[in-house]
């Protein structure tokens, strides 16, 4: 891959690189950066990729001081906030698509200013942008105004263009990357499956890719590979469900081994992967959202409570929210937001004990030792982990920094979170195609695979490095593009 990250690094005008799922991307990336002369910058879409492509250029003992990376949003808002008079953008956080679109319009217009670049060209001497196919017509625009004044190398792959752009126009590789950009080259050999020990499974997935770029049906009831296993369901709500959370559960692997259980990417799904979590008792922890919307709708919740008892209801409720079994272990009184006197029979009393306490004197270290007490049951298991470590994480912020509100500790730790990205913290995790995109497990168990799209499917498919479970009703897929 050497001569290819030189050729990169070494590109003066706008190019692109084909980039398949595994096959090498995010190591190339950082091989061209470590090349280049002078300060990089990357851009990605997720801050799942911001964390892989960090972790890649500390692997290959890339320097600081070489690179800048981020997500194109975070990249944009920061340039406008940096500059808020001229730019004309005063919002930290845009809330809706159509927030968004005004932002990467204002970037637009902004980038046009000679002194921004300027500063620009005295900040980096290269731009890369990785998964350029989930790039928005708008964020396009971005980077090619960009090129103007830095080498613009992109890098992607167009059957892994998933995201759901809400109103956004997608860009077209056809039309916007190999008629504007010169092809630098194209990733062909599967190194993920290859360093794994498991190329057949590299190879399988090659030929996969191919007939779903050609439109042919992938048939699960001929010979799959070493590595591979379909598992049928009946087409029936119930029976899909206990075959889905019978595989999840029963699945082994290597202690340290990651697995990765994917649905479809729609909002709907997104609930089912909950669901399932609670199912399984945490056995699987559910991957949220990077946005954070249920940490947010709780503390705001906390803050529109008018009463220590509400309050107290409100923690409960969210407890419940990211556990199993929480009701059951607390007394009702608690529940209900009352205090309770402490007697042998009261149901877990030093949960109870700190309840009291955080119900007389309401602060955020008080409720994140409540949490955490919770969590500490013997009968509880934590489902969404990633929720309830991010709301620890804001409580941390607050009890360290009393001169903020709560509301500006959670938009603080929300800027923070964005810059740093989120890690995998937990082996065995669920998530939707949207989620999951960018990242690599061990193993990769596909739900209800007749639901994914053509690109949805390719996406799920190539999270596994050593082994492929799908659940489908039906052996034959043929998804629609």
């Amino acid at each position: 891959m050497c001569d290819l990250a030189r050729a990169l690094a070494e590109h003066r005008g706008p190019g692109y690189v084909v980039a398949p799922a595994g096959f090498g991307k995010t190591h190339l990336i950082a091989e061209a950066t470590a090349l280049s002369d002078g300060r990089q910058l990357i851009l990605t879409h997720t801050y799942a990729g911001v964390n892989a492509i960090r972790r890649k250029l500390r692997t290959l003992g890339v320097k600081e001081q070489q690179f800048h990376v981020d997500t194109i949003a975070s990249w944009a808002l920061h340039l406008c906030l940096s500059y808020r008079h001229t730019s004309g953008w005063a919002i930290e956080r845009p809330a809706d698509n159509e927030q968004w679109n005004a932002l990467y319009a204002a970037v637009g217009d902004f980038l046009d200013h000679e002194f921004v670049r300027r500063i620009i060209r005295s900040s980096y001497v290269g731009l890369y942008v990785d998964e350029y196919q989930d790039c928005s017509v708008s964020q396009h625009a971005i980077v090619m105004k960009i090129s103007r004044d830095l080498p613009c190398r992109v890098l992607g792959d167009p059957l892994q263009g998933i995201f759901d752009f809400g109103g956004q126009q997608p860009v077209d590789w056809a039309r916007d990357i190999e008629g504007v950009f010169a092809q630098v080259g194209q990733l062909d050999v599967p190194h993920r499956w290859a360093q794994a020990g498991a190329g057949q499974l590299g190879e399988w997935l090659r030929n996969v890719r191919t007939n779903l770029e050609n439109g042919t049906e992938i048939d699960l009831r001929r010979r799959l590979p070493e590595g591979v296993r379909y598992v049928g369901a009946r087409n029936v709500p119930q029976d899909l469900l206990r075959t889905q959370v019978n595989t999840c559960r029963y699945f082994n692997c290597g202690p340290k081994h990651t697995v990765i259980a994917i649905h479809k990417g729609s909002q709907d799904f997104k609930a089912r992967c909950h669901r399932l979590s609670q199912n399984l008792s945490g056995r699987y922890s559910s991957i949220e959202e990077v946005e954070g919307r249920d940490m947010f709708a709780f503390f705001r919740r906390m803050t529109a409570a008018d009463s220590n008892s509400r309050r107290l209801q409100e923690a409960i409720a969210f407890a419940g929210k990211c556990m199993t079994h929480v009701n059951a272990n607390l007394p009702a009184g608690t529940i209900r937001g009352e205090a309770v006197t402490i007697r042998a029979a009261t149901r877990s009393p030093e949960v109870a004990k700190i309840a009291n306490e955080y119900l007389s004197s309401p602060n955020s270290a008080g409720l994140a030792e409540l949490l955490k007490a919770i969590k500490g049951l013997a009968q509880t298991n934590v489902t969404r982990a990633d929720l309830l470590n991010r709301v620890l994480g804001v409580l941390q912020k607050h009890t360290m920094h009393p001169e903020l509100s709560c509301d500006e500790a959670v938009e603080q730790y929300q800027r923070e979170f964005r810059f740093k990205g989120r890690p995998v913290g937990h082996l065995r995790q669920i998530g939707t195609t949207l989620l999951v995109k960018g990242l690599e497990y061990d193993h990769a168990i596909v739900l209800d695979a007749t639901t994914l799209s053509r690109k949805e499917l390719y996406v799920a498919l190539t999270r596994g490095a050593r082994t492929l479970t799908i659940v489908s009703t039906n052996p034959v897929l043929n998804p629609p593009a």
